[in-house]
């Protein structure tokens, strides 16, 4: 235990400002976090200085609980409870080397003006520990209310980040701030709303209608199964058509909305999950645009926190190359996105289901990028551009264009080159593909690939410690 604090066990219905934390995770007791010189029976409110910490039962497994109660200061970070919070986080890395996933309620106004600059070193240090922690442990965030400043920063460093709608503002400062120096016309409730974030960056993978949908959300994440059919997102006809062909009924889908080119899935096969990313077959309009790289991001960063396998379905006619697309950093953000693939340690499989041209293809995990199996379904088209494209590019060079034909020639429709070279391990019908996820989702002999921690070279060399 840390100098300084211990734990009091808080029943349901002991402490009416807990209720919506025992109603929304369904326990019946808490284990809180405190100092040790607060004691279970004077435990209130104003105790846990607006950050309520605790351990509960949640979806059969132990999970760690940090509450803002906005009704308490504000919920500001204060000397008392940033020490706190740090402390908590750093017992839970300890214990038995496993700590538990981590739900966090974000509802804050930032940083106490009242305890002056000195704050900032406890306050601030929450930031590296809540890092630390999410490089090896899964944490899911909520925002409601108020988050701002420091609150929005630790909400954005959740593997999966939800919004309450009608309520919900997002900034580093509050909007008297934002009228003092930058006039009475901005619209701080429009434009820090969670609504406008979800639509305008990455900041909000979803917005839900109350902190109860969110914890919703977050058992679903914890004991992956399939939907009834009633709840299940709607689903174009080919992509339900595809993933029911080897799912054990309809997947949870992560991130709704932000782009319509690719959908995040969270599955089951034979009971054990699998994380899915897939573009809608038979689209047209597929282009990777950086909102789509995005995406792809936020279901790789939560699947590696959960530590699933994940497979990647292409049908893509490559990257969109418009000159909106490149002032919007999508070179960069391609880099952001291979790395998070190469890196990926759980296992992962690419299926190319019709087109794969350009860099596109690195979104299909390739053998290259570390795919454990590299597949295409028969009929898929693959190449460096659409052979059309290419023609027309070509035809001011009589000489260049006759070279490309013949290397063209030799790349049948059957993609026996690929097949040949080891760049695809199969080319496959789709009553094949059950069988290719059940070979994905096999223990392996062999230790899985090694990962970087995502909290850097201070996490690598604390995994390296454990190792040893």
């Amino acid at each position: 235990m840390s100098p300084g604090y211990h734990w009091i066990t808080v029943g349901a219905g002991q402490h009416a400002f807990l209720r919506r934390v025992f109603a929304s995770l369904g326990v019946r007791r808490l284990r809180v976090f405190i100092e040790s010189s607060v004691a279970a029976v004077n435990f209130d409110r104003a105790h846990a200085g607006g950050l309520v910490m605790a351990l509960g039962e949640c979806s059969g497994r132990t999970v760690a609980i940090v509450w803002s109660d906005f009704r308490v200061d504000t919920g500001c970070f204060n000397h008392a409870n940033s020490r706190r919070f740090s402390a908590f986080l750093r017992h839970l890395r300890r214990k038995d080397g496993e700590g538990p996933p981590l739900l966090y309620v974000v509802s804050s106004a930032g940083v106490s003006l009242m305890q002056g600059r000195a704050l900032f070193v406890d306050a601030f240090q929450i930031w590296p520990e809540l890092r630390a922690y999410a490089s090896e442990h899964l944490v899911l965030t909520c925002a409601v209310g108020k988050c701002l400043g420091l609150a929005a920063v630790l909400f954005g460093l959740g593997h999966y980040r939800m919004a309450v709608t009608g309520r919900t503002h997002v900034n580093l400062t509050g909007p008297e701030v934002i009228q003092l120096f930058f006039g009475e016309g901005v619209d701080f409730e429009r434009q820090a709303a969670a609504e406008a974030i979800h639509e305008h960056n990455d900041l909000v993978h979803e917005l839900v209608p109350t902190v109860e949908a969110a914890f919703d959300r977050w058992k679903g994440l914890l004991a992956p199964r399939p939907l009834a059919p009633r709840a299940a997102h709607e689903t174009d006809a080919a992509t339900a058509e595809l993933l029911g062909s080897f799912l054990d009924g309809p997947p949870q889908e992560l991130v709704p909305g932000w782009c319509e080119s690719l959908r995040l899935f969270l599955g089951t096969r034979r009971g054990r999950p699998l994380g899915i990313l897939i573009n809608p077959p038979r689209r047209s309009n597929n282009l990777i645009t950086v909102r789509t790289l995005e995406k792809y991001a936020a279901g790789l960063d939560l699947f590696a926190a959960m530590r699933v396998p994940i497979v990647s379905f292409l049908d893509s006619p490559g990257v969109d190359p418009r000159i909106d697309q490149s002032n919007a950093n999508n070179i960069r953000k391609m880099l952001w996105v291979g790395g998070k693939i190469i890196d990926y340690p759980h296992g992962s499989m690419g299926v190319v289901i019709g087109r794969c041209f350009g860099g596109a293809s690195t979104l299909c995990i390739p053998k290259i990028f570390g795919a454990r199996r590299a597949l295409a379904l028969r009929g898929s088209v693959v190449g460096v551009m659409q052979k059309e494209i290419i023609d027309k590019v070509l035809g001011q060079s009589p000489r260049l264009r006759e070279q490309w034909r013949r290397a063209a020639a030799a790349q049948g429709p059957g993609l026996e080159d690929l097949l040949e070279s080891g760049a695809l391990d199969a080319v496959i019908d789709p009553d094949e593909l059950p069988g290719e996820i059940d070979r994905l989702l096999a223990p392996r002999d062999g230790p899985s690939r090694r990962r970087r921690p995502l909290g850097g070279r201070d996490a690598a060399s604390r995994a390296r410690k454990r190792a040893t």
